[in-house]
């Protein structure tokens, strides 16, 4: 069955309260943490790996001795070793051109053939698993591609060497939508994932992971534009409320830590120290900047 998306299933998020910088008193008990609000996203690993039953199918066709078989036919049979079937085109003995092979485990598979193997545009469908159709190398999924699994769940995109890899879009039957980049069957690179209730994040991940700059946004309004590390808000960030209100500062383990300032929504600017997201010190300076150099704002 297709992978459950467990940050669909997590609702609410820790953000700060509407009043958080009209008073000193309330500025210290502001929290900014949003590391519960969103687990990683699944992994994309398939239970059932189609990796696995290829390499079993290559060992068993590499078997397969080269008797009679006439210089060019078509819709000829091959049975295997293990009594999986091919029903198709045959060339000097071999699986070439179209075909259709029935795995002794109740996979099947119908598309091009190349000596033997699977390559070109074919379906392979598991049993037990999804539905890849697209276009096969070496005997496995390769180039574009469209993994459905019986749940709903559907990924479309590129593929290499059997894995998810490049542009794709994977969409979870809970409602969770990711689309960009892929590595090696993992979120990685560049890419937006959205939440069914409302949330998003667009930037940068690293191995299924907010990882880099990236622009989170809240379903009532609320966003964080900045740096993150493993999932959390590390370095630095700029956080903006609906009306007005914003922070500016720097970040550690999805909270507030280091200098900061704080902009009211009457444009009055405060600068602060914070400790785990605890204001610690503050003063009144309307010229401080606190934003990197070279830092470019994202439209909102």
């Amino acid at each position: 069955m297709g992978q459950s998306c467990a940050s669909c299933q997590h609702k609410d998020e820790a953000t700060p309260g509407q009043n958080g910088i009209e008073l000193k008193d309330q500025l210290a008990e502001e929290d900014l943490d949003d590391s519960q609000d969103r687990e990683s996203p699944p992994s994309t690993y398939q239970c059932k790996t189609m990796e696995a039953d290829i390499l079993q199918f290559q060992k068993i066709i590499s078997n397969v001795k080269e008797e009679d078989y006439v210089e060019e036919s078509k819709e000829q049979q091959i049975i295997f070793d293990d009594q999986s079937r091919y029903l198709g085109s045959i060339v000097n003995g071999k699986a070439n051109g179209f075909g259709k092979l029935w795995l002794e485990n109740g996979d099947f598979y119908q598309g091009d053939f190349v000596e033997n193997m699977m390559e070109g545009n074919g379906t392979f469908n598991y049993l037990k698993g999804p539905i890849y159709e697209g276009e096969f190398k070496s005997n496995k999924p390769d180039g574009y591609g469209i993994e459905t699994w019986p749940d709903g769940s559907i990924y479309e995109g590129e593929f290499k060497g059997g894995r998810k890899h490049g542009k794709g879009c994977y969409k979870w039957h809970q409602g969770c939508v990711y689309n960009g980049d892929w590595k090696d069957n993992m979120i990685h690179g560049v890419g937006k994932y959205d939440w069914p209730d409302g949330r998003s994040y667009s930037g940068s991940w690293i191995k299924n992971q907010m990882h880099g700059r990236g622009k989170y946004i809240w379903k009532d309004g609320k966003c964080y534009d900045g740096e993150y590390q493993n999932d959390k808000k590390c370095g630095f960030g700029i956080f903006y409320w609906p009306d007005g209100k914003q922070f500016q500062g720097q970040w550690f383990n999805g909270r507030q830590h280091g200098k900061g300032l704080m902009i009211g929504k009457d444009g009055k600017k405060k600068i602060g120290s914070w400790l785990e997201g605890k204001l610690v010190s503050s003063t009144e300076d309307e010229n401080f900047q606190i934003m990197p150099e070279g830092w470019i704002l994202q439209q909102q």
